[in-house]
């Protein structure tokens, strides 16, 4: 509004600029069409009387209020002023938010999710603070502060513009409690999903925690209604579009370590699966010595439906504890596996109600570290799915020909599968084949292996590109 009132800009320049700025699909002046210009009045009054001049409405928009009109949003873009609105709605809305956590209101990071859930940012403001840079958030805050004498720089950014480095954003937290290490993926905005900064942050906690004394178990969990949402696939399609593949293959051999690390750590490892867990999310979980799922949790692989593969040992982890032929079953299909199937595969230790799970955990701590890949006989329940994935009906499946197999099961599979990548499905079927007798080690090369010859297929880009929006459109290529 005050853009406007001081002649910045004109409406469609500033509607324009604000979603460049902010990656957001609707300006400020749109949003007020939609949501009644009287609601910005009101809540510009209300902080104006409690904060100050700064957030009062401006003349412009109660004039507007008054006119009981909505503003016009036609017109042309002038290039020539969309740097300088960027700059200014940078200055006031990362100031703000600067202000918001020196005053106590929030932390960086529920300031970030706030702003990504609520007003629905790609980045949340420290996460743009630390992409252009603490120097030209200094700049652009300070711009503000010149032109506003009742808005005062925060002595956050202040002493962040001293140290001269980005900001710590941290997605992971660790809290010890009676000897357990409770280790939280906190991104539920994007549903816990892996990328290079949370592994790292996992990383980083869960050494400390198998550094401490006082620890003899770690747990780990997600926040929100999910486990782990599986890796950010935009990471993957930032990486494919760049011709940077290699970085994915080192992504991934880090996680793969870190894996390991967890699976044969002296200290308890264990899972709390107590809400959605896809791909990546279901390979940590199965990393664990224990899994302790409540009726909410699940787990599945959609990998080939998006033209890749589990690549962070979920295809080898399933293979030592279901056999070969299941694992193929879920990889293939993408099927999700309720926690009492889960449970009598014996993939996770014990399903409880969420007032059981401290206990639960206990009950594990006491009986020591379970034999997670112990021998056992499949169920009879799972016979069927089992048997349609033999050597020879995975053949006839990849070929297209009708499986040996029941008839409705048959159908079932057939009609998932062909909404799946096929190179994704001959390479994961290679992939589980040639790992079968060889050692965990040898077993993750294998995987990694392969990685760098799926995620330069064409089918992979599609359906990376297009997941959760549309389905993808696979050519084998």
């Amino acid at each position: 509004m005050r853009l406007l009132e001081e002649n910045v800009a004109d409406i469609p320049t500033i509607e324009e600029a604000s979603k460049r700025a902010f990656k957001i699909g609707m300006g400020p002046f749109q949003l007020m069409n939609v949501t009644g210009i009287p609601i910005a009045v009101h809540a510009a009054t209300t902080l104006g009387n409690e904060l100050g001049p700064f957030y009062a409405p401006c003349r412009t928009l109660k004039e507007q209020m008054e006119k009981k009109e909505n503003w016009p949003l036609d017109g042309a873009v002038d290039e020539t002023r969309v740097q300088a609105v960027i700059d200014r709605m940078l200055g006031v809305c990362l100031g703000v938010s600067a202000a918001l956590v020196d005053e106590g209101v929030a932390s960086i990071e529920d300031t970030d999710r706030g702003a990504k859930i609520g007003l629905r940012w790609l980045m949340g403001p420290f996460e743009i603070m630390n992409r252009i840079g603490i120097g030209k958030t200094y700049d652009v805050v300070k711009a503000i502060t010149e032109k506003y004498a009742d808005f005062k720089m925060p002595s956050l950014l202040e002493k962040q513009k001293n140290l001269g480095k980005p900001f710590d954003v941290r997605f992971v937290d660790m809290e010890v409690k009676d000897g357990v290490a409770t280790i939280t993926l906190n991104r539920p905005e994007a549903m816990n999903a892996l990328n290079e900064t949370v592994v790292a942050q996992l990383d980083q906690q869960f050494t400390e925690a198998e550094k401490r004394d006082d620890v003899r178990a770690i747990v780990f969990q997600g926040a929100g209604k999910a486990f782990v949402a599986g890796a950010d696939i935009r990471y993957f399609v930032n990486n494919i579009k760049a011709n940077r593949i290699p970085d994915i293959v080192s992504f991934t051999r880090k996680g793969h370590e870190l894996f390991l690390r967890i699976e044969n750590s002296p200290k308890i490892t264990i899972a709390l699966l107590d809400g959605l867990s896809l791909g990546g999310g279901s390979e940590l979980a199965l990393s664990c010595q224990a899994i302790v799922a409540t009726p909410a949790g699940s787990m599945a692989f959609p990998e080939t439906g998006i033209g890749i593969y589990p690549g962070l040992g979920g295809m080898l982890r399933m293979t030592r504890h279901v056999g070969p032929e299941l694992a193929k079953y879920y990889v293939f299909t993408g099927f999700g596996i309720n926690m009492a199937d889960a449970r009598a595969l014996g993939i996770v230790t014990t399903v409880v109600d969420p007032a059981g799970v401290n206990q639960a955990i206990r009950d594990i701590m006491a009986a020591g570290k379970p034999d997670k890949y112990r021998s056992r006989t499949l169920p009879e329940k799972f016979l069927p799915m089992a048997a349609m994935f033999s050597s020879e009906n995975v053949t006839r499946l990849l070929f297209g020909k009708q499986p040996d197999a029941p008839a409705d099961l048959a159908a079932k599979v057939i009609k998932t599968l062909g909404f799946k990548a096929p190179i994704a499905l001959r390479v994961s079927n290679e992939i589980i084949d040639q790992q079968i007798g060889k050692s965990m080690k040898d077993a993750v090369e294998i995987e990694l292996g392969r990685l760098a010859e799926i995620f330069s297929t064409a089918d992979a880009l599609e359906g990376l590109s297009t997941a959760g929006r549309k389905r993808p459109e696979f050519k084998g290529a």
